[in-house]
């Protein structure tokens, strides 16, 4: 018999205003009055998850899935709360046990592409999809499932036309919006104005939604006092954001600036307790809603906040759009404009986002912080080795970027190179690529485009960061995916000894590799299009001198840039929120 979930919604109006005790309270008494009672099970693992004690969360969501089986919210929330305290394996066994009592429902179908996503069974999720269509043809949020399962086995044009799809169909939907213009970061078939377009529709959508904000700031406005600059990311932790935002919170000037730090992910390891050493405030916010995010951030008088994530998972675009802070910025941890109207600025260089496409969009102002707009802080690592191919092996290519960069362009433009250069071989290693399914899947498309499956190596996620940083001892060259190219993978292959080249795109996506490649003094890895990447990647494998000179000098090139200066690019960074809390005073005096 379903449960009577609506009597219990006093509980989640104490949640949603914050009330986190009294709304436990409340649960736990209607579950010791009524312990058969699943929706009062329901509602006490809603609480316990809300107040992160997971383990309990797990139990009665296990609880209330078994007093109502037939209870789809009770099991849909059951897997939930599973995947919140890291059992994905367990969600997906019981997704499977529940699949023959609901086999049309759209909601069970979505959840378990979401788990085979998050165990990387990428094409198993795919198929997923395909089928739960079959039978469910019009549901948009499969089709926005669908979506995603593309990008994760590398179809991104496929997965764009999916989302483009979705999106059609319920036109005023943020999320779809919003993914849409996340996917679209990664065709390579996309114009830039249509990218920027995108962004700027999800922004009027989020302001729709939510109104413009009426704040009124008590902030001292006076240019040269100590600042107070809030930072608002789901990504410190062990993730790419950590490492390059870490030089900027490890060399402020405490003086001048005090750190306010919102961490709004769950998630926390060892980078976490290491970042948190150098910041003066740092507040855990991962189970308040937007609004709450930004009435808190409001209350601590923040003058400058930048927030990390852009469209990325776990954002806090909504709390951005509710004005929390009278300077706000968007930095790192995407490449693109937000489109949200209450951000007023955005950081790049002047190599990422030359004059052009960004200044004219209408979104956030570009701040240019040059002559690099990021700061690497490398890990202990051995060594580079020699380059692989002085032993007599042929040239080995490699890319340890996301598979969800693969588009078919690239593919293409990827086998153009194996072809012209005769007994070469390409080194694909990523987190998706634990996946069986996917390595052959890979390794077909590379077939299809006139590459020989002997040549073509995919392995999966390395056991640890060293071990991954060891692998770049087999390779020659790294090729920088395109329309979107890596950062953190390009470091760390530069790190290693390892050149990359890179082709330099219309947009930020595609010229971040172009940044770093300037910032170490190597401009002549960088294309100009496809064809001169192409041409670049063959006349560089013809020449072992040059190859051996770059890898026994990469390594101090690197260390001795502006791209491993942490305090120069602290300053610099003090430097340009400085500028922007001074206009923000001279322009409201």
């Amino acid at each position: 018999m379903p449960a009577d979930h609506a009597k219990h919604d006093p509980v989640r109006l104490l949640l949603a205003q914050g009330k986190t005790d009294q709304a436990l309270a409340r649960a736990q008494r209607a579950f010791q009055s009524s312990p058969r009672d699943a929706g009062a099970a329901k509602v006490l693992s809603e609480v316990l998850l809300a107040a992160a004690q997971l383990d309990r969360a797990v139990h009665f969501a296990r609880t209330a899935a078994g007093l109502a089986p037939d209870d789809l919210a009770c099991v849909l929330h059951h897997v939930s709360v599973l995947s919140a305290a890291d059992k994905p394996a367990e969600a997906l066994a019981l997704l499977e046990r529940a699949a023959p009592r609901f086999p049309r429902e759209p909601a069970l179908h979505a959840a378990r592409i979401d788990i085979e996503l998050e165990l990387n069974r990428c094409v198993r999720a795919e198929r997923t999809c395909r089928e739960a269509l079959l039978a469910n043809p019009g549901d948009t949020r499969l089709r926005t499932k669908l979506a995603a399962a593309l990008l994760n086995v590398g179809r991104v044009e496929e997965a764009v036309q999916a989302m483009r799809t979705a999106a059609a169909g319920e036109p005023a939907n943020l999320a779809f919006a919003g993914g849409l213009a996340y996917l679209m970061n990664y065709s390579p078939g996309e114009s830039p104005e249509a990218v920027l377009a995108q962004h700027r529709r999800y922004g009027e959508l989020l302001e729709a939604a939510h109104g413009r904000p009426k704040r009124v700031f008590t902030n001292t406005r006076d240019p040269d006092r100590r600042l107070r600059i809030g930072i608002v990311s789901p990504d410190l932790r062990a993730h790419s954001v950590a490492w390059f935002i870490e030089p900027f919170l490890e060399h402020h000037d405490r003086e001048r600036i005090e750190l306010v730090v919102y961490q709004t992910n769950y998630v926390a390891d060892e980078v976490t307790a290491r970042l948190r050493r150098h910041c003066e405030t740092w507040r855990i916010m991962d189970t308040v809603s937007d609004a709450q995010l930004a009435e808190a951030i409001f209350a601590d008088h923040v003058d400058v906040l930048i927030e990390l994530s852009g469209h990325t998972h776990l954002h806090s675009l909504a709390a951005m759009q509710a004005r929390p802070a009278p300077v706000q910025v968007t930095y790192l941890g995407y490449p693109n404009v937000t489109g949200v109207r209450e951000i007023d600025a955005r950081i790049g260089d002047s190599i990422t986002d030359p004059p052009g496409p960004i200044d004219a969009c209408g979104c956030e102002r570009l701040l240019r912080l040059d002559p690099c707009f990021l700061c690497y802080r490398p890990p202990p690592a051995p060594e580079p080795s020699p380059t692989p191919a002085a032993a007599g092996r042929g040239i080995t290519f490699g890319s340890f970027n996301t598979v969800q960069k693969m588009s078919g362009r690239l593919v293409t433009a990827w086998a153009r190179v194996l072809r012209a250069v005769p007994g070469s071989r390409l080194l694909l290693k990523g987190v998706a690529f634990t996946d069986a399914d996917l390595r052959e899947d890979v390794r077909l498309r590379f077939i299809d485009a006139g590459v020989e499956a002997d040549r073509i190596e995919v392995l999966p996620k390395a056991e640890s960061l060293a071990d991954h940083l060891c692998l770049y001892s087999r390779v020659d060259i790294a090729l920088d995916p395109f329309p979107y190219n890596g950062t953190t993978t390009t470091c760390e292959a530069l790190y290693m000894g390892v050149p990359v080249l890179t082709v330099a795109g219309a947009l930020h996506a595609g010229r971040v590799g172009a940044s770093l490649l300037s910032a170490i003094g190597l401009p002549e890895l960088i294309a100009r299009d496809e064809d001169d990447y192409v041409n670049r990647a063959v006349s560089l494998a013809a020449d072992l001198p040059r190859l051996t000179a770059l890898r026994a000098s990469m390594r101090p090139r690197l260390l001795n840039s502006p791209l491993c200066d942490g305090p120069n690019y602290a300053g610099r960074m003090e430097t340009l929120l400085r500028n922007e809390w001074r206009d923000w005073c001279l322009s409201r005096a």
